[in-house]
């Protein structure tokens, strides 16, 4: 896994802890089971595409997630 969607993962579950959410209920959102999701939450599965990886690497740049006001 790369340096960037490691601090994504990391910000994602930052983001999860803030609204108290957690992986079982986004795999209900998401109709899926909670084994389903979890390998995003460890890396083992791809968040993003490597050519958006490869396009923040090469611009020096990262995700930062703002919560959205409603």
């Amino acid at each position: 896994m790369r340096h960037i969607e490691a601090e994504l993962i990391g910000e994602l579950e930052q983001a999860m802890r803030r609204a108290g959410k957690t992986q079982a209920e986004f795999a209900t959102f998401k109709g899926a089971s909670r084994q389903a999701v979890n390998p995003y939450f460890t890396g083992k599965k791809a968040l993003l595409t490597d050519t958006a990886l490869e396009l923040f690497e090469f611009l020096g740049v990262r995700v930062k997630l703002e919560p959205i006001e409603p």
